[in-house]
């Protein structure tokens, strides 16, 4: 009896033995192991760096023009389409302009009647004067009464007629739209054989003189611009091209956008030539401040106390630095780390709990 228990005990625990060593091997393949932490490190270099403020934004021309018949009438003549290139003084759109040109050929005639009354006063009178000085005495004291007022209702005459052919020629020209600038033709509302009023837009100029991006800065970074920082725009149709430019207004009020944004168009006046486009989009980085060939660290290795995790013969250490310039990605180092230094991106909160073996083997075994 005794003997067969003592079997029944042994059989039990070798039960036991190999259920336990079941559960660990089903264990050790359900259930990953985790894996030993590993942590990169990042070797303080120099390079360039930007704090910027970005923004979206269209190509624009210096201005954009709205161009009107100024008498009416019905157009006899157009001359451009919407996406042409215009010069200064071109005539684009014209009515019809016989009355008002007669009257204009009118009143030439009519000066030139009353010019030719004035050659023969002021003739007669250095006819009569010859031998006296000539035209010399014409305006002077020696010019008599009669001869005076002959000559003063001539001239008066004269300037009437001047100013007839003035008005006859401003008759004229507001038959007519010429461009007022170099520009570019955005909107045509017009065709040939239709009445105009006064009041109608025939034509919209972007003018090109001057090429304009005009960025959609939010108002949360609108304190941080000022006329005359340095731009830098790429425009979505020349995604490899950068356009070099510098802020030369902020434009004294706010938009709300779609999404609910409060924005501020910020103008920035393009130096880099370019083939004027009205209306391209794109994005604009206005340069806030930057350094050339400085320190700087990945912003991630920067913790909230302005201190960095770095490597030294002793293992990671926790060191305080002095910032400066941010950029979106990097942050420059005034003071606290030298060239070369390694530094932990996202470093742990509490140095003295990760300073295990994994550490010290990233650090000393690379």
């Amino acid at each position: 009896m005794k003997n067969g228990l003592k079997a029944l005990r042994k059989i039990n625990k070798r039960f036991i033995i190999i259920g336990l060593i079941i559960l660990a091997l089903v264990g050790f393949f359900i259930f990953p192991r985790r894996p030993q932490d590993t942590f990169e490190f990042y070797t303080v270099a120099r390079s360039d760096i930007k704090e910027v403020v970005s923004a979206s934004g269209i190509l624009t021309g210096q201005n954009s023009l709205d161009l009107k018949v100024k008498s009416g009438g019905k157009i006899t003549y157009l001359g451009v389409k919407e996406g042409d290139e215009v010069s200064q003084g071109q005539l684009l759109v014209s009515t019809d302009s016989r009355q008002q040109q007669i009257a204009l050929n009118e009143a030439k005639n009519t000066l030139r009647d009353k010019q030719a009354t004035v050659d023969k006063v002021i003739d007669d009178i250095h006819l009569f004067q010859y031998g006296m000085g000539g035209f010399a005495n014409i305006g002077s004291s020696n010019e008599t009464m009669t001869q005076r007022q002959l000559r003063t209702t001539a001239e008066v005459a004269r300037d009437n007629a001047q100013e007839g052919v003035k008005s006859a020629q401003i008759s004229f020209d507001d038959t007519r739209i010429v461009s007022p600038d170099k520009g570019i033709i955005t909107q045509v509302n017009a065709i040939i054989g239709q009445t105009l009023s006064a009041t109608d837009i025939v034509l919209k100029i972007a003018t090109t003189d001057t090429i304009y991006f005009d960025s959609e800065i939010d108002e949360a970074d609108i304190g941080k611009i000022k006329v005359g920082q340095k731009g830098e725009i790429v425009l979505d149709a020349y995604p490899t091209q950068t356009f070099a430019g510098e802020v030369s207004q902020i434009i004294p009020f706010t938009k709300t956008t779609t999404s609910g944004a409060t924005i501020i168009t910020v103008r920035i006046i393009l130096s880099s030539s370019i083939t004027f486009i009205q209306g391209l989009s794109g994005q604009a980085e206005v340069i806030l401040s930057e350094a050339k060939n400085t320190l700087v660290i990945p912003i991630e290795a920067l913790r909230d106390d302005d201190t960095v995790v770095v490597e030294t013969p002793q293992g990671p250490i926790s060191k305080k630095v002095v910032t400066g310039i941010r950029s979106d990605t990097e942050v420059e180092i005034k003071e606290g780390l030298s060239e070369g230094d390694k530094v932990i991106p996202n470093p742990p909160s509490n140095l003295n709990e990760q300073r295990d073996v994994g550490i010290l083997r990233l650090f000393r075994g690379r």
